[in-house]
């Protein structure tokens, strides 16, 4: 749910958030499928330019903007903090989405992979 990442940046609406989703459930299956918001909420510009260059890098990176648009991307009038999740849920359930689905989508995929990734080999 990172601006830069979406269809019209900061422009894009719930309902084009959600087509991405359906989309994306279509071509993977909704068991494949997860939220990842990359919020990075209240930290100064100074954590974004570290994020993007740390010490791995001897050049300026700006990420996913540019030498004039170098800080955080402008949120999301429906997703603007982790208090808006209810809006994704509701845009997913307006798009036909059944609630097993987006109980999925909203994290239990996440749990999931978590769980296969982190099991001990035998």
């Amino acid at each position: 749910v990172y601006p830069f990442h979406l269809k019209d940046g900061p422009d894009c609406t719930l309902e084009s958030f959600c087509n991405m989703v359906a989309d994306t459930a279509d071509l993977m299956g909704i068991n494949h499928i997860g939220i990842g918001t990359d919020l990075c909420q209240g930290q100064p510009p100074s954590v974004l330019e570290w994020m993007r260059n740390g010490r791995w890098s001897k050049q300026m990176d700006y990420g996913e903007g540019n030498k004039n648009n170098a800080g955080w991307p402008e949120p999301l009038t429906w997703f603007q903090d982790n208090r808006d999740f209810p809006a994704i849920i509701e845009g997913l359930r307006k798009k036909g989405f059944s609630e097993a689905e987006v109980e999925k989508i909203m994290g239990l995929n996440w749990l999931n992979q978590l769980e296969r990734g982190t099991q001990t080999l035998s």
